[in-house]
């Protein structure tokens, strides 16, 4: 199967929709996710950084003694811990003062104090609050993290000389979304790589130094790299879901193409009879194709069917006149005198035949392949009086009636119709001239016009009725095909293609043409269109 073909074009083309689609919508949806917790990094960080700015403040406006730093330091181990970023203090020049260590790079051990009331309250001897609590909080370096199980602790005198007692500890790790009790480290955890300096300022508004807060928790990481390899999985189910739909769509798709295809290589092959077959439950545009496909092939197959006929018509009606011309001029050579003479005017009138039937084709091509002339108007009553006019004599001199009939209200008002005036001519001319031809001594002759209406669309209707021979029946169906003569018709002159170009003119006009027996004779009727002049 060639992959340029619809059973495999289609199916790509939905994956490929089904990828573009799922590749832009995660983008967005991964660089949403992305910025959002990225200003939420930004927004702790900010925040974190002025309140431990505020704090420190006092402090540094105080004025730090050399024997605080390291006592510095590790308070801010400790905003460290709460606040889980690297906190440095920075002087006025951005070097570095006191900085702590890097998150996750100590352990952490909660334990709850025990104290007495006497501490807390002043000595108060409620019996509810007998013993107070609290948390107290202790870092070590990584992997030195001792026990702190029930160890006790005596107050200085200032503070009472109480006893503390530390339950047993337990191991807490920072998150970003609290800490997570029971850890034992925090190394490895993501982090931001947002860096934020806050401004130390003393009471008068002088620069003292700076905070700065950096390595903080990387918010949302995790969760964006977990919604990738879903999105990834999603995508790689909907491709597959996409092309599975395609290819099952390809097939009421392309078989029915792939039938046509084998239908016209039939035709191509002599068979005019194959026909394409459209299922119920194909699509319309498939249905249209087909549909025009089998009238394309039946207007092919009547096309050759009828140059076929014409062919073998031809040749028959060639053939009498050009042996009996043959024959004749075999004759005159071997005869001398009147007799040689004799048989010279037969093959005279022979030729005449061939060059009448000739002339008949040529007319009947011309016409069947040149529409009418557009936007000529012809007086359809002009053109049949002229015609009337000729016959009327020859009529009377055959014996016959002949009766022109047109309407009274259109005796000086003309039936306008578009289209060609002599080959309308022709039409009136091939008409009468068979009515006459067919009619014997006795016999009337009716050409009638009328103007009809057939809805909003108005018709020129020309009748031509004679009481002669008829038409047989079975011969009806075939009347205006080329070459075809009525089996009645056989002694009367003509090559049966009279009524094939009246047929032709009349069609070509954008009107109709019937014949029809009428009891006494018969009857041809002709409607063209009249020109519409409101």
């Amino acid at each position: 199967m060639k992959f340029n073909s619809i059973r495999w074009r289609l199916p790509i083309s939905y994956a490929a929709v089904a990828l573009l689609a799922t590749l832009a919508l995660g983008a967005v949806l991964l660089a949403t996710l992305r910025s959002t917790y990225t200003q939420r990094e930004l927004e702790y960080m900010t925040g974190n950084a002025e309140t431990i700015g505020a704090a420190l403040e006092p402090t540094i406006e105080a004025g730090l003694p050399p024997m605080a730093l390291r006592s510095l330091n590790s308070q801010l181990d400790n905003l460290s811990f709460l606040s889980q970023a690297r906190v440095r203090l920075l002087d006025a020049d951005g070097q570095p003062v006191a900085t702590s260590l890097e998150p996750g790079a100590f352990d952490i051990s909660v334990a709850a104090v025990s104290i007495s009331p006497s501490v807390l309250l002043g000595g108060g001897d409620t019996a509810l609050l007998s013993y107070r609590s609290f948390i107290a909080i202790r870092q070590e370096p990584r992997g030195q993290q001792d026990a702190w199980g029930q160890e006790r602790v005596t107050l200085p005198d200032a503070m009472g000389g109480q006893e503390l007692v530390f339950l047993q500890p337990f191991a807490a790790a920072g998150t970003p979304y609290g800490f997570d009790l029971g850890a034992t480290s925090s190394a490895g955890a993501p982090r931001s790589d947002q860096v934020v300096r806050q401004p130390l300022q003393s009471s008068s508004g002088q620069l003292m130094g700076y905070v700065e807060l950096s390595q903080g928790p990387a918010y949302g990481r995790e969760v964006v790299g977990r919604v990738a390899r879903v999105l990834a999985v999603a995508g790689t189910l909907a491709v597959a879901l996409a092309a599975a739909a395609g290819w099952l769509m390809s097939r009421p798709m392309s078989a029915p193409i792939v039938a046509l295809a084998g239908t016209t290589t039939r035709m191509a092959a002599g068979d005019l009879t194959a026909r394409a077959q459209a299922g119920e439950r194909s699509l319309d545009e498939i249905v249209l194709l087909a549909t025009s496909f089998n009238e394309m092939a039946d207007q092919v197959e009547e096309t050759i069917v009828a140059l076929r006929r014409f062919v073998s018509d031809a040749a028959h009606e060639l053939q009498t006149p050009l042996t009996a011309l043959r024959t004749n001029l075999e004759l005159a050579a071997a005869e001398d005198g009147p007799d040689g003479r004799a048989f010279l005017e037969r093959a005279q009138a022979q030729v005449d035949r061939l060059e009448k039937l000739a002339s008949g084709l040529l007319d009947l091509s011309r016409i069947e392949a040149s529409p009418a002339q557009d936007g000529a108007r012809t007086d359809l009553a002009e053109v049949l009086r002229q015609a009337c006019e000729a016959y009327a004599s020859q009529a009377e001199q055959a014996g016959l009636t002949f009766v022109f009939d047109l309407p009274p209200d259109r005796q000086a008002a003309p039936l306008l119709v578009e289209g060609d005036a002599a080959q309308l001519r022709r039409v009136a001319d091939n008409l009468v001239d068979n009515a006459c031809k067919f009619t014997p001594e006795g016999g009337t002759v009716q050409v009638r016009l009328r103007a009809t209406a057939d809805g909003a669309r108005g018709w020129a209707e020309l009748v031509v009725e004679d009481t002669g021979i008829g038409i047989p029946a079975d011969d009806l169906p075939h009347l205006f095909s080329r070459f075809h003569r009525g089996r009645n018709a056989a002694a009367y002159p003509g090559n049966g293609l009279g009524l094939a170009i009246v047929k032709a003119i009349a069609e070509s006009h954008g009107g109709q043409v019937t014949a029809e027996n009428t009891g006494r004779g018969a009857r041809m009727t002709i409607k063209l269109p009249l020109l519409d002049l409101t």
